[in-house]
């Protein structure tokens, strides 16, 4: 690197936002990312370091603001702790921003559907994991978020203003109790220490909360967890449950109360999860969500003889599609994970659904689509894998189903779109694009892409 270029000051115009949520600049053939800028503005940045081409830069100052978009952010830690990138402009552009990322991921090959938004841009997680980290300079254990790109760092911030207040003030209490423990943050390359992580949950729609901790669990400093864990439940009765994950890598205990959560979607439609599991975090979105899949279910006007679900966790997509849906007779959930599998099956039987089944099957191990496959002629396959996409097998698997048409929801565009260029080479066509906006104030978002084959 040229040590000349470091903290270098620049004079930068911004063209875009880029996936990642940050502003793309040129100066001669060297191009920039800086973060919380909006596109075309002026502004004025220090250099920082280079990877992979790309110069790295912090923004020091606005020279000319784009005073239609941007608005003064509601948080005062945006930019030190890495979440809310785009809090400096206001709604609609955040969403604008998002449908050009999402056009230029997929190189402007289709025109987006009209995009889903949240009801609710503030307060709209369900699910918060903070770490603790011993203070520099005062040695008290502080509790919060890793600063942006500083891993081994803890943010101790005053407020978050994604999280429902419940939830936030749980935390606050979680931070006032421990902040004079005699005992000290976990360390995990060390294996030292006690306090590592709490990770918070709460059902919308019953304001029920779960509470787990990530600790050192050594008998001799378990008392002082007890203890804190007892204050928690007499001063917040919506606590339904207190567990312990052993740090490094133990085993999930319950040390009171349940390891579940419920969650009403509309007035006659419900799922349960278990603390850990995977559950979308926007339930405000959620409904709405659940609503388009089934509607673009029933545009692809096919009498389908199975739906499934791949990728199913404890089966919100597909459950939900069954229930609006009983003139499909069968919908088959598929799912790596045992235990939300089995909930999955749970909740088949809480909503009555007679043509919901579950399976446990490793989605990344060759052979499970011949074997779902059957006789069937008519098929549907929802997705909804994680952020790393399909593997070669699965994708491998997933054609050997032979689905007339494949629903594939991500939330990562980049994955969504490699996955599918692989399935356009297996004469699938990508029929329709569309954004949900599950995810507000960050640069995170969902997209839900609908394939058809008719060969």
């Amino acid at each position: 690197m040229n040590k000349t270029l470091l903290d270098s000051e620049h004079i930068l115009k911004i063209e875009k936002i880029v996936y990642g949520g940050h502003g793309l600049a040129r100066e001669g053939n060297k191009t920039f990312l800086i973060s919380h800028v909006a596109p075309n503005e002026l502004i004025k940045a220090n250099f920082k370091y280079r990877s992979k081409g790309i110069n790295w830069a912090k923004l020091e100052e606005i020279i000319e603001p784009n005073s239609e978009i941007r608005i003064n952010p509601l948080c005062e830690h945006v930019g030190l702790c890495g979440g809310c990138v785009f809090q400096h402009l206001n709604y609609e552009s955040q969403i604008q921003t998002k449908e050009n990322i999402l056009k230029e991921i997929y190189d402007y090959s289709i025109e987006l559907e009209q995009s889903l938004i949240s009801p609710q841009q503030f307060n709209y997680r369900n699910k918060c994991e903070l770490t603790f980290g011993n203070n520099p300079d005062t040695g008290l254990l502080e509790l919060g978020f890793h600063p942006a790109g500083k891993f081994f760092e803890v943010l101790n911030i005053k407020k978050c203003h994604l999280l429902p207040a419940l939830m936030w003030n749980i935390l606050q209490e979680i931070q006032n109790l421990t902040s004079h423990s005699s005992l000290k943050a976990y360390q995990d390359l060390k294996d030292q220490g006690f306090w590592s992580t709490v990770t918070i949950r709460q059902s919308s729609s019953s304001n029920e909360v779960l509470i787990i901790f990530k600790v050192n669990d050594k008998e001799e400093n378990k008392a002082e967890l007890m203890k804190l864990s007892e204050q928690l439940l007499n001063k917040f009765p919506e606590v339904k449950g207190i567990l312990l994950r052993p740090a490094p890598r133990g085993k999930l205990q319950i040390l009171f109360g349940r390891d579940t959560l419920s969650q009403k979607l509309g007035l006659d439609f419900e799922l349960i999860y278990q603390a850990e599991n995977f559950f979308q975090i926007n339930t405000f979105i959620l409904p709405a969500f659940l609503d388009l899949l089934v509607s673009e279910i029933k545009n692809l006007n096919i009498d389908f003889d199975v739906i499934y679900d791949l990728f199913a966790g404890v089966g919100a997509l597909g459950l939900y599609s069954a229930f609006k849906l009983p003139n499909i007779r069968k919908f088959v959930g598929a799912e790596s994970d045992e235990i939300a599998c089995k909930i999955a099956s749970l909740n088949a039987e809480l909503n009555n659904l007679n043509n919901y089944q579950s399976h446990h099957i490793d989605l990344y191990k060759r052979g499970w689509g011949q074997r779902l496959a059957e006789n069937n002629k008519n098929i549907c396959a929802i997705i909804d894998p994680p952020r790393a996409g399909l593997s070669q097998k699965t994708l491998k698997d997933l054609i050997d189903l032979r689905a007339k048409n494949i629903i594939y929801i991500s939330c990562n565009p980049t994955t969504q779109r490699r996955d599918i260029k692989l399935l356009e080479e297996a004469n699938y066509k990508l029929k329709s694009l569309r954004l949900i906006d599950m995810f507000p104030q960050t640069h995170h978002l969902e997209s839900m892409a609908i394939l058809s084959n008719f060969d």
